[in-house]
């Protein structure tokens, strides 16, 4: 049994202030739906009309966004090459019972987990808090992947607990969540540094030449596909591009970036890049998948209209 029972008036009681915590915390399935895990903001967006904010550090991005190296105010720093890469934790899944989107999306979920702890006191061990910087879930258990056996039989029986009659959990669903990372373990080449070095910067940009995924193929292990992006990222930082890798363990895909940019990068009118995004993309002729060309469609309508090279994109730095 998941859960074990309580008086008449104290489970009357909690289960109102469960409920009422569901109500405000919309589930799949329900008519407020869930927002479900959201991938990194590592895609090409429109820019933002407002302007960006580096509070005192401007001198410094203004060099790092002119091409040069980036200034310390305290003093020469490692080179990044001899800085060890620690990588992240793997992803876990887990059966998420709600989840909380407003301002205080942390607080909910802990009081959550406190009213089922309360009501249904055999689920606490199982229970843990998954929070983002806009929102928080509740899970229940810990499971090896989307195709863990023991899902369908833990799923069933938590859609089977009723209180008072009042069936708990409705539509819980098996969500799959990336482990927060710890800041400092952040290394000094992933693109994730740059928001570290300016956390008030509201936009920054950085053009993508190349990545690397499996793709579905099950022949590029998460290990070589990390290793192939960071060495492509040192052998362009030693030519003299500011070049960063990043690592979307969600989708299982790594990146390599040069430079990084402020608002002015596009134009919000024209979409035009600025000259110094240009500079850039005037050195790297390709966005090499796999250390490959890819071709694509000159009319993505029109398969006879003959093909080109992909050319590097620009994309918005992912936010911590």
């Amino acid at each position: 049994m998941l859960f074990s029972s309580l008086d008449h008036r104290s489970s009357l009681a909690l289960l109102g202030l469960l409920l009422a915590g569901c109500q405000g915390s919309p589930q799949a399935g329900s008519d407020k739906k869930a927002s479900g895990i959201r991938p990194p903001r590592f895609v090409e967006q429109k820019p933002q009309e407002k302007e960006i904010d580096f509070g005192d550090d401007w001198d410094d991005v203004e060099g790092l966004l002119s091409g040069g190296e980036q200034k310390s105010a305290k003093g020469s720093r490692p080179n990044p090459e001899n800085v060890p890469f620690m990588a992240p934790e793997a992803p876990r899944y887990g059966i998420c019972l709600a989840t909380f989107i407003d301002d205080d999306h942390e607080m909910g979920g802990r009081e959550y987990i406190q009213r089922i702890g309360m009501l249904l006191p055999t689920m606490t061990d199982g229970l843990s808090l998954h929070t983002e910087s806009d929102h928080s879930k509740v899970l229940y258990g810990d499971f090896k992947g989307w195709k863990d056996p023991d899902v369908g039989q833990v799923t069933r029986s938590l859609r089977s607990i009723r209180i008072q009659g009042r069936q708990i959990f409705k539509t819980p669903i098996l969500t799959e969540v990336i482990p927060p990372r710890d800041p400092n373990a952040i290394h000094p080449m992933e693109l994730l540094s740059a928001r570290r070095t300016y956390p008030n910067a509201r936009v920054l940009y950085t053009v993508e030449v190349a990545v690397w995924g499996d793709f579905g193929g099950g022949l590029l292990a998460d290990n070589e596909r990390r290793r192939l992006a960071q060495e492509y990222a040192q052998s362009l930082r030693r030519a003299g591009h500011k070049a960063w890798f990043h690592h979307n363990e969600r989708k299982k895909m790594s990146t390599v970036t040069v430079g990084i940019f402020d608002h002015s990068a596009i134009d919000s009118d024209s979409g035009i890049h600025s000259d110094a995004v240009e500079r850039v993309m005037s050195q790297f002729s390709a966005r090499l998948v796999n250390g490959e060309l890819l071709m694509e469609p000159l009319i993505p309508k029109d398969p006879g209209a003959g093909t080109r090279v992909q050319k590097p994109r620009m994309v918005e730095v992912p936010k911590l």
